[in-house]
């Protein structure tokens, strides 16, 4: 990343957190594999304010990737011009809300603080505090999450998708004018990178190495069913839509632990984030964190998910009932979660394997490479990387096929 682009956003945040003179110190980069869109640089800025008080930030400065080809092969802008909206108006509008409504949660505390964004053509950028410095931390992302870990997430989605559906229904122009421009970012990011043919390439290769059993066998898809599940069927309009995360593995997650389980989560990178059947956000997460051989009824993961909804809609005299009853949300497992499933056996791939082995999108676009030609690697895990998308699958014919 170039210096004097981190040193010219610093001034900024500086300038805005009232410092008048202080030092910066650089603590280093996100390594291969953690970052696919941009770099991520970790820095320090310590000094005194105006009113000569000792003041520190911790900081994190998320920059776009600058190189044309990946830029032209890749909707670079738009995905960080829609985390920048997330911060600059979606979290600010359920902030006003909550205040209208004469209470505050702790719903907005799983997001971290943005002390700055900036939307310049070819340079882009958001400046979040570093959560680390907290003691938070992504989990492995080689295993499935612990049960404790689940419930954390799924009650932080459950509380965030509640906001939405509780603005839908209490101010229903508001949220009209919030979403009007957001659509499911995968649907664009997909149709731009023509991913369909990979997508069906990953599932297939599990499906058929498991062949010999039936239930796994069996649930197949066609090119042209990938197609429509990934780009028309997450963009249908319906009454319980929410602005959902959309990017839910495992390093989209920060935990603090407290002699060893888990006690807070915060949700980073809203770059894939649109508008939405929540399941797009419970079946992914689901099928790239969860053992499925273990939780084997998806309803009792959803149980916990919906009391989260029913928790904050009550806070708000919503009756969920009305709202987001839960044998709807069943329903919409059976509809939806084929998004879920196809979404694990391609992010499992990346999950799953070593840092050296995935592909770094910005050096094979300086490269000159086709971007395509970043998912034609294998991965040293591949018997783990077999089982847990022929668990997931299962899992699937379990709980929708019928």
């Amino acid at each position: 990343m170039c210096e004097k682009r981190v040193s010219d956003l610093v001034e900024l945040v500086a300038r805005n957190e009232n410092f008048l003179e202080y030092k910066v110190e650089v603590h280093g980069k996100t390594g291969r594999g953690d970052g696919y869109l941009g770099k991520v640089t970790f820095v320090s800025v310590i000094g005194k304010t105006k009113n000569k008080d000792t003041k520190e930030l911790n900081l994190v400065i998320k920059t776009s990737a600058q190189n044309e080809l990946l830029r032209s092969q890749l909707p670079v802008r738009e995905l960080f011009e829609l985390e920048i909206y997330i911060y600059d108006k979606v979290v600010p509008t359920f902030k006003n809300f909550e205040t209208e409504m004469g209470f505050e949660s702790d719903v907005l505390k799983s997001l971290p603080t943005c002390y700055l964004t900036q939307n310049l053509e070819n340079d882009e950028a958001l400046i979040l505090e570093n959560l680390k410095l907290q003691g938070f931390d992504v989990a492995n992302r080689k295993v499935p999450l612990s049960f404790e870990h689940i419930r954390l997430v799924l009650k932080s989605y459950g509380k965030w998708h509640a906001f939405s559906l509780a603005l839908r229904y209490k101010r229903p122009e508001t949220f009209k004018q919030l979403v009007k421009n957001l659509g499911n970012m995968w649907s664009r990011y997909i149709l731009k990178t023509n991913l369909t043919p990979v997508f069906l390439q990953y599932y297939e290769e599990v499906r058929k190495f498991w062949e010999n059993n039936k239930d796994v066998a069996s649930v197949k898809f066609s090119e042209h069913e990938v197609k429509s599940i990934l780009i028309s069927l997450v963009s249908e309009d319906l009454d319980q839509a929410v602005i959902i995360h959309g990017d839910c593995w495992t390093n989209n997650f920060m935990f603090k632990e407290k002699a060893g389980k888990p006690t807070q989560v915060y949700v980073i990178d809203w770059q894939l984030s649109g508008l939405a059947s929540p399941v797009l956000d419970l079946s992914y997460f689901i099928y790239t964190c969860v053992d499925t051989e273990k939780y084997k009824n998806v309803e009792d993961l959803l149980k916990i998910y919906h009391d989260a909804v029913c928790g904050y809609l009550h806070q708000l005299n919503c009756d969920p009932g009305d709202i987001l009853p839960f044998s709807t949300l069943v329903k919409h497992w059976r509809k939806f979660s084929c998004y879920g499933l196809l979404f694990g056996s391609f992010i499992l791939r990346f999950c799953l394997s070593e840092s050296e082995e995935v592909p770094d999108f910005i050096e094979t676009a300086e490269k000159g490479k086709n971007f395509l030609e970043n998912f034609e690697f294998n991965t040293s895990n591949q018997e783990v990387y077999y089982k847990r998308v022929k668990d997931n699958i299962l899992h699937y014919a379990r709980n929708v096929v019928e």
